[in-house]
């Protein structure tokens, strides 16, 4: 909006940006909106004028950090709200959050920014998280969580952590996204195989067993997000090639078909970083500069019709 703000900010729904302004000291990677409070998630010690490493709670009016201090050692890569919404759980590259020993995956009280008992305990990276029911889906670049062998990407119990019998796996690059649409798991990332096919770094899993569906759209580069919407899937990330037809960066695919539509915003770029939907309309972060013919740095709002 012509204002300085770093790396967070809040604009409003007609584009205009708003006063408050967290100010954060380096990168925010995630956001989760809960009432009145943003939970951020990143690589920053500073924010909202109070010292907080890699996580906080700020007051959504004032952009204030509150007294919540989860204080991860590592940075964060996802924060997602439990199905309770009386905790968060958090991914990304840390070994100690909320007070305790955890390895890159962890849930911290609302209340109080303390870890629970809950303790996966990844090897490596996690990168995503989606809750459906009682089970939390992962995703990322390690090879053992919950106590289990799983490549990449694993289904944990909510109730206690522990790796599921679900074990698709994603080998030849890591699992960037997940989007869960009842008994179907989309997953985006570098992979070359999940679910024990080739899938070229998009792939639909099914939940009751651990094959990947016929779904192919066979991305030609990197899947670094995934929305859900009726009859499409959005995906977005650095791929020029998926579903069949050459897509720059994002792309809607028929979730019956594995085809791109031909919807096409065509953004002018290096990659599509997130996308997020707010009834027909999409919000678009990423590296480019102009989108469906207009100039739009790094950041715009696209009709989804």
């Amino acid at each position: 909006g012509g204002v300085a703000r770093n790396r967070i900010a809040r604009i409003n729904a007609d584009g205009t940006l708003n006063a408050w302004n967290p100010n954060a000291s380096a990168q925010v990677t995630t956001l989760v909106v809960s009432g009145g409070i943003v939970y951020a998630g990143g690589d920053f010690t500073t924010i909202g004028g109070q010292t907080r490493n890699r996580i906080a709670a700020l007051d959504g009016t004032t952009g204030s950090a509150t007294a919540w201090n989860a204080n991860a050692n590592l940075p964060i890569s996802t924060l997602v709200l439990s199905g309770s919404g009386t905790t968060l759980y958090a991914g990304g590259q840390f070994t100690s959050i909320g007070g305790q020993t955890r390895n890159r995956i962890a849930e911290v009280n609302i209340s109080d920014g303390l870890a629970t008992a809950w303790n996966p305990n990844a090897n490596n990276v996690v990168s995503a998280i989606a809750v459906s029911g009682s089970t939390v889906y992962v995703g990322g670049s390690f090879s053992t969580i919950g106590g289990q062998s799983r490549n990449a990407i694993a289904a944990l119990q909510a109730s206690d952590g522990t790796a599921t019998s679900w074990s698709p796996g994603a080998v030849g690059g890591g699992v960037s996204t997940i989007a869960v649409s009842g008994t179907t798991i989309y997953v985006g990332g570098g992979f070359i195989f999940a679910g024990g096919l080739a899938r070229n770094r998009i792939a639909a899993l099914d939940a009751a067993s651990n094959t990947a569906l016929a779904w192919n759209p066979n991305a030609n580069n990197a899947v670094s997000t995934l929305a859900v919407s009726g009859s499409n899937v959005y995906a977005g990330g650095s791929f020029t090639s998926i579903g069949g037809q050459t897509r720059n960066r994002i792309a809607a695919i028929d979730t019956s078909t594995g085809s791109a539509t031909t919807w096409d915003p065509n953004p002018a770029g290096n990659a599509v970083n997130v996308i997020s939907l707010s009834g027909s309309v999409m919000f678009v972060g990423g590296f480019y500069t102009h989108m469906s013919g207009q100039i739009r740095n790094r950041i715009a709002a696209i009709d989804t019709s």
